[in-house]
């Protein structure tokens, strides 16, 4: 049985309820600059997000090997131990106990939840991963991702015990699958870290220098975000792919930021048909403020704005009257459009929005 296969066939653990919003941000934004990180190594990928995991990794989506699960906590103050990490929780109650009731039972420890995925795909884990803010006092300072097996003797022994209770398959040689990893993304900035990340990627992968890089920051955060919100059906492969960023997708997005940028319909091609003046003077002023506004604002918003003006236009804008009066004809269907870019833009903005997107035939 082949990795998508087995992911596929193999229930997940846990579905989970809603995450609290700074976890669920926190999430992604990780998961994203680990994207970025495989990206730029140059390695194949295909990252998935609350899928058997918090994060999970392959190594490929169309002949994956590896598996990498992530799972990613977070704490405002406080450091973490090998204790904390492994620690089972529950087993006591307030409340006094009839002697026929059985006690209350207890709950997996984060590392035994993690050990259960490799207990599922024991011939395809290559690492769980422990990714969280703060460092962990029983093993080196820094970012870098860290053994467990690097604690000291007596914590690693620990650690081994406290899983061998929660679950009689540990073995010790399973602790060398575990890892630790600090992130340096602060959970009272770590929006801003990541957005500054995404702006230096798309810099050095695409060579641009522009301030609207950060339209494609929100653009990539979302499509992490979307896919943590993601209600997919995980038992077929067409499905389950949609869940996945992938190297192809990330490429995908670069061409079509670098081609959104270097590729705009010129106004000069399209003045010399609008004989009005003071048409002329008002639409292209406002022409140039929409290819403006249209560089810098990128995602699946502006994308569907821009998609329904070419649809509305189209059979409206046929060349057998007067162009301007083609694109008045065309102006009440793009107004009810506006609220997917601007409700507040006037009616010369969307006439130039009209000429702009009928002329651009990417």
């Amino acid at each position: 049985m082949d990795i998508i296969e087995h992911l596929l066939k193999e229930p997940q653990r846990e579905k989970g309820g809603k995450l609290a919003v700074e976890r669920f941000e926190y999430q992604a934004a990780w998961g994203l600059s680990r994207i970025l990180d495989l990206y730029k190594s140059g390695a194949d990928f295909a990252v998935a997000f609350e899928f058997h995991d918090d994060v999970l990794e392959l190594d490929s989506m169309a002949s994956p090997t590896k598996i990498t699960f992530y799972q990613v906590k977070t704490q405002a103050s406080g450091s973490w131990t090998l204790s904390k990490i492994s620690a089972s929780t529950g087993g006591k109650s307030s409340k006094k106990e009839k002697p026929s009731e059985p006690p209350p039972e207890k709950k997996l420890s984060f590392a035994a939840k993690m050990y259960d995925n490799f207990k599922r795909f024991p011939e395809n884990t290559d690492r769980l991963v422990f990714v969280t803010n703060q460092m962990c006092t029983d093993l080196a300072a820094g970012h870098v991702e860290t053994q467990f097996e690097t604690a000291a003797k007596t914590k690693l022994q620990s650690f081994r015990e406290r899983l061998k209770e929660q679950d009689a398959e540990f073995k010790d040689e399973h602790s060398k699958l575990f890892h630790f990893c600090c992130s340096s993304m602060s959970l009272a900035s770590f929006d801003d870290t990541i957005m500054g990340a995404v702006q230096k990627f798309v810099i050095d992968q695409a060579g641009m220098t522009e301030t609207s890089t950060y339209a494609f920051a929100l653009m990539l955060l979302e499509e992490c975000r979307k896919r943590e919100r993601l209600d997919v059906d995980f038992s077929h492969l067409n499905t389950m792919s949609e869940s996945f960023v992938t190297r192809d997708l990330i490429t995908k997005r670069l061409d079509e930021f670098k081609k959104k940028r270097q590729d705009t319909v010129e106004w000069v091609a399209i003045a010399p048909f609008i004989t009005n003046l003071i048409w002329r003077r008002n639409v292209g002023a406002a022409w140039h403020l929409y290819v403006n506004d249209r560089k810098t604002r990128y995602g699946p918003g502006p994308q569907k704005f821009q998609r329904a003006v070419k649809e509305a236009v189209a059979p409206i804008l046929l060349g057998k009257s007067d162009l301007q009066d083609e694109v008045d004809a065309a102006l009440p269907s793009v107004r009810a459009l506006a609220s997917l870019w601007d409700v507040t833009v006037s009616d010369d903005y969307l006439r130039a929005v009209i000429l702009y997107e009928f002329h651009d035939v990417q």
